[in-house]
Order: structure tokens, then C-alpha cells, then sequence
């Protein structure tokens, strides 16, 4: 029913429910990303045409309108996946505008999800924490554990960018209980690759490969190539002496319109290479992976590439490039301000940043220069500073 005034005490609009991961359309019962009814799976033209039907109709009835909402947050899942993330953002505001005009309160969650996710991958913390937090307040107001989970997967993706797998696991170490794993498998599904690889760095092997077993205990027949190559991923992190499983993932039928996900893969297939000594081939993926991080905006994973691979970073940007070549333009922007001396929270009004996010971008920075301190940050930077202090003392004045 469509709600008439204070729209968060009616909610009558059928529950939905939000997966990650595309259903095979060819397979009985297949579906698309979100509770609406069974269909084609989006990326292929018929599905798409059925949602943007949806669209053109939604100013005819009530109904329509709900039918709206649900194609654009099918849409942007459907992005989400693909690559498209601008473009899923740009949906996603637009049915959170539609919620919000015709009172369709409940069917927000699913789009807050896809702002979170977006914004932890691309390092963007207190985009991120903003759209959890909405998450969380939902969750709690209509105790829903399974939009919790969500709203703490996103909490895990941001722990994952700080490098702190002891926190991102505590995250999500709910899904790791067979019952909730069941009741939520689309997230467990989703989460397979960052539920193990956090048990793997934080010395739970046992933890990683008794995940692993519930994974192989899915019939993921009717799930698209995006299920098999993820849990291959998982099961490769989960034992770190074989290759085979990531070789196996990566040649997976139909992952070419997967970017992100192909290239967290080859980024975890080469550190697993450099770590066996077989740089050439490592840098080979990880070169892939970092071109698709960078367009993606996906900084965590650029950086963390970067930190594994410098050599080959260095390389790319010719042979008389220095350290501060691989700082991306925010991150050189950000040192160059703390190296004249002001505060985290002073460079963040300058950059329109919290001070937290401006913090993790200078993380990433030391690590980059191999520097530890502020104080060497103007040294590792050169000339530039200079200009950034006049200017800094000017805004002071």
C-alpha cells in the first residue's frame, strides 16, 4: 500500500529481499537481483527492456510506482556488478527519490546498500558510514538481522581499506553460524571471498576452510558465473598451497562483464604467485587487476596493490619515476596539505573529506613513500610543499 503522510508508520509494502548475485536465467527458478518477480537475468537486453517498460509506466497507478522503484534497484544492482558503479549511484539516488515521493519507505534499504558498498570500495568512509548507519537505524526500528548483516558487511569492506581483518571479521563472523549462513545466503554468497580471506589474515584456518564446506554444500546450479567464481576464490585463499583453484576461477565461463570481481581475483592470485616466486606471471594480474581498480575508483584495492607490487607501479610510469609517481592526485593533494603543517580536520573542510577519511588516505600514502612520520612527508614530497605551506598560511590569516 502506498503510504499517505508519515510514511515510516505504514508499512504495508510486500518484504524484500536484496542478493548480490545474478540468478541463471536459463535455470528453473532463475530470477533477477532483487525480490521482484522471476525474469530474465538484467544483463541481457530482454530484462533490461522489461525494467525500463517499468519505468515508463510508473506515473499511471500506484502499483506502477512500486513496479519503478523495483526496476531502478534492480538496475543499479545490475550496475553495481557490471562495473557501471556511476551509473548505479545516479539510480540509486533517483529510487531513493521515488521512495521518498510516493512513500515507499521500505523499499529504501536495498539502494542504501548499493550507496554503502560503493563508497567503501572506493574509500569513501564517510559516504560509506552515512548510508550504514542508515542501515543500521532501519535494522533496528523493525528488527531485521538480515539488513543488519548487510550494514555490517559494509563495516567490513571499510575495515578491509584500513587493513584491519581482525575487526572486518568480527563484522561479518555471524554468517559463519550454518543456520544464519542458510537464512542468508545470497550475502553469504556475496561475502565469500571477504569472510575467508579476513579468517585467513587473522591466523582462523580453520574457521576459513569450515566456511569453505558450507560453500561446497550449495547447489549453486541455478546461480550465475559470478557465484562459481567467487566461491573458487574463497576456496583457493582458504588453502594457500595449491593455484589450481584460482586458475580454475579466473577461466569461469561468462565473468567478462564481472571487472570488479575479476580483478579482486587476480589480485589475490598475484600475491599468491609473488609469494610462491613467480613474479612475472604476478605482475601480469596484478597489472590487469590495477588498470580495473583505477577505473573503477576502487582505491582500498589499488592501494593495496600497489603496496604489494611498488616495483611494478614504478615501472609503468617510466623508468625516472619516483615513490611519489604512484600517489594517486587526492592522495599527492592530501600529503602536500599535511606536510605544510595543518590538521587532519583542517585538510578535511579544505577537501570537503572527514577527518577520518583523510586519515586512512594518509595511511596509504606512508605506506607508498615508506615513510612512518608527518614530519617526513615534506622531504618524500619535494618542492611542492613549499607552495602548499605559503598558501595554507594565507588561509590562516
Amino acid at each position: 500500500m502506498r503510504a499517505e503522510g508519515p510514511a515510516e508508520e505504514l508499512r504495508e509494502e510486500p518484504p524484500v529481499r536484496l542478493t548480490l548475485l545474478h540468478r541463471d536465467s536459463r535455470q528453473p527458478g532463475g530470477g533477477g537481483l532483487v525480490g521482484a518477480a522471476p525474469g530474465p537475468a538484467l544483463m541481457e537486453e530482454p530484462g533490461r527492456d522489461l525494467m525500463n517498460d517499468a519505468l515508463l509506466r510508473r506515473g499511471s497507478a500506484s502499483c506502477a510506482s512500486e513496479a519503478a522503484i523495483r526496476a531502478v534497484t534492480s538496475l543499479c544492482l545490475d550496475d553495481v556488478l557490471t562495473g557501471e558503479w556511476d551509473e548505479a549511484v545516479r539510480l540509486a539516488d533517483a529510487g531513493l527519490e521515488m521512495c521518498d515521493l510516493h512513500g515507499y519507505q521500505e523499499l529504501r534499504w536495498p539502494l542504501w546498500v548499493v550507496r554503502a558498498v560503493i563508497a567503501a570500495l572506493r574509500g569513501d568512509d564517510e559516504q560509506a558510514q552515512e548510508f550504514a548507519g542508515k542501515l543500521t537505524d532501519w535494522a533496528g526500528r523493525r528488527g531485521s538481522a538480515a539488513v543488519q548483516l548487510y550494514a555490517q558487511y559494509v563495516q567490513c569492506l571499510l575495515a578491509q581499506a584500513r587493513d584491519d581483518f581482525e575487526q572486518a571479521f568480527q563484522c561479518i563472523s555471524e554468517l559463519a553460524v550454518p543456520a544464519t549462513f542458510s537464512e542468508n545466503l545470497p550475502l553469504a554468497l556475496a561475502a565469500c571471498v571477504d569472510f575467508v580471506e579476513c579468517a585467513v589474515r587473522t591466523n582462523r584456518p580453520d574457521v576459513a576452510r569450515a566456511y569453505v564446506a558450507m560453500l561446497q554444500s550449495v547447489d549453486l546450479t541455478g546461480f550465475s558465473p559470478r557465484a562459481r567464481l567467487l566461491t573458487a576464490c574463497a576456496t583457493a585463499l582458504a588453502y594457500p598451497t595449491e593455484t589450481g583453484h584460482f586458475e580454475r576461477s579466473l577461466s569461469t565461463p561468462g565473468i567478462s562483464h564481472l571487472p570488479y570481481d575479476r580483478a579482486r581475483v587476480q589480485l589475490a592470485y598475484a600475491e599468491r604467485l609473488r609469494r610462491k616466486g613467480s613474479l612475472r606471471t604476478a605482475r601480469e594480474h596484478f597489472t590487469e587487476a590495477r588498470a580495473t581498480f583505477i577505473t573503477l575508483r576502487a582505491l582500498p584495492l589499488q592501494a593495496r596493490g600497489e603496496r604489494e607490487f611498488p616495483s611494478t607501479v614504478l615501472n609503468r610510469v617510466g623508468t625516472t619515476a619516483t615513490p611519489t609517481d604512484a600517489l594517486t592526485p587526492q592522495e599527492r593533494t592530501i600529503a602536500e596539505l599535511a606536510a605544510s603543517g595543518l590538521t587532519n580536520k583542517q585538510i578535511g573542510i579544505r577537501t570537503y573529506l572527514s577527518h577520518r577519511t583523510v586519515g586512512t588516505h594518509l595511511h596509504r600514502v606512508f605506506d607508498k613513500l615508506g615513510i612512518s612520520t608527518r614530519a617526513a612527508l615534506r622531504d618524500a614530497l619535494g618542492n611542492t610543499v613549499a607552495d602548499r605551506s605559503s598558501e595554507s598560511l594565507i588561509g590562516q590569516r
